[in-house]
């Protein structure tokens, strides 16, 4: 069913996660009525599965007046970079929803979800770049609510639209672009520190993408799996907890110990190999051929008619090969036939082919003779 299917059933995901986050994201910004709100989401839900291009205009055109509630500048670049990557945000929805759903996933410490499932799905190249850019779009999230930028310290925290407004309230298009470039440009240290940490989400998501792809793992699941995907939350943890020993001028030590949670990485480490784990393993049980059409209709109906032609008094009746006179006679024919059937045929010899004659009738043709 699920391969019959497999169209419909990826698309009908796609469309529901993608409608959700908007749902949510405009129930946070709270501007529209709550059931508006769920009218939206849920049109988006259904188009979406049909017409996903359909789906992201409703999406882009409902956030955009939120978002210039706020500020208008924000809404023009929300605009402009919604309008230029249309093609590339649509043909992978999927994975443009677990991009934008980072901030989200990383409240709940979710967040290395994004790399390693992007990895698991989408390959190496692909994995790669979901995430970098998971990594940077939850960077910049927490910088427009006046976060720390810092990975290590995004696990758990939330950033509401209040802060954003607050923030971006009544500044004009420079100072627009400075609050969003701000809380990179502190010193050159931090930004080679934030440029590393999105190249370690970047590594961890072609790590698992190009390993997935082996046969080995394939062959071994989901044993295999679990080795993988705890390779790539490795990668994580070391892009994480390596990085402020040392780049020790980006963070203060006494930040470290006053807001860091030390199980933080372990729980997302575990989080990652179970659900990674399971992904991987239920889409490769899924992945089998397509079995042919049947008529359960007439399946039953067929069967129903051969019972009914069963005759009671023929129950108690020996067929004609039932005897063991018929019984040895049939067995005899079926040999015969068998030795028939396998018994070799003569070629004929090279010699005993017929030399070709040219047809008789002119026809203005052009005869060739292929040997």
């Amino acid at each position: 069913m699920y391969r019959r299917y497999q169209a419909l059933v990826e698309s009908s995901a796609t469309a529901m996660a993608f409608a959700l986050l908007v749902t949510l994201a405009l129930k946070s910004l709270d501007v529209y009525p709550e059931k508006w709100v769920v009218v939206i989401g849920v049109s988006m839900g259904l188009v979406g599965i049909r017409w996903p291009i359909v789906s992201y205009i409703i999406g882009v055109v409902t956030l955009a007046y939120p978002i210039y509630t706020i500020n208008f500048y924000l809404a023009v670049l929300f605009i402009a970079v919604s309008a230029l990557g249309q093609r590339l945000f649509v043909h992978f929805l999927g994975a443009t929803t677990l991009v934008l759903a980072t901030p989200l996933l990383a409240e709940y410490h979710l967040h290395w979800l994004a790399p390693i499932l992007g990895g698991l799905w989408w390959g190496g190249f692909a994995g790669a770049w979901i995430g970098a850019a998971a990594a940077l779009w939850g960077k910049l999230f927490a910088g427009m609510a006046g976060m720390n930028t810092d990975w290590l310290f995004l696990a758990g925290q939330s950033g509401g639209a209040e802060a954003i407004a607050a923030r971006f309230a009544g500044a004009n298009s420079l100072d627009t672009l400075l609050l969003l470039i701000e809380p990179f440009a502190i010193s050159s240290t931090l930004i080679l520190y934030d440029l590393l940490q999105v190249a370690g989400w970047a590594t961890a998501g072609g790590f698992v993408g190009t390993l997935s792809t082996q046969k080995w793992v394939r062959y071994r699941a989901p044993w295999s799996v679990m080795v993988v995907t705890a390779g790539g939350g490795l990668i994580l943890i070391a892009t994480h907890l390596g990085l402020p020993y040392w780049l020790d001028d980006a963070i203060k030590e006494e930040a470290i110990k006053s807001t860091f949670d030390p199980l933080a990485p372990l729980f997302s480490l575990l989080v990652v190999i179970v659900v990674g784990t399971i992904v991987y393993t239920v889409r490769e049980s899924l992945d089998l051929p397509v079995a042919p059409k049947r008529s359960w209709w007439s399946k039953s109906k067929k069967k129903s008619g051969q019972k009914s032609m069963i005759q009671p008094m023929q129950l108690f009746r020996r067929g004609e090969a039932s005897s063991p006179a018929n019984a040895a006679t049939f067995a005899v024919n079926a040999n015969e036939d068998f030795i028939r059937s396998r018994r070799p045929v003569r070629v004929p010899d090279h010699s005993e082919l017929p030399e070709w004659e040219p047809p008789r009738s002119d026809s203005d043709l052009i005869m060739l003779e292929i040997d």
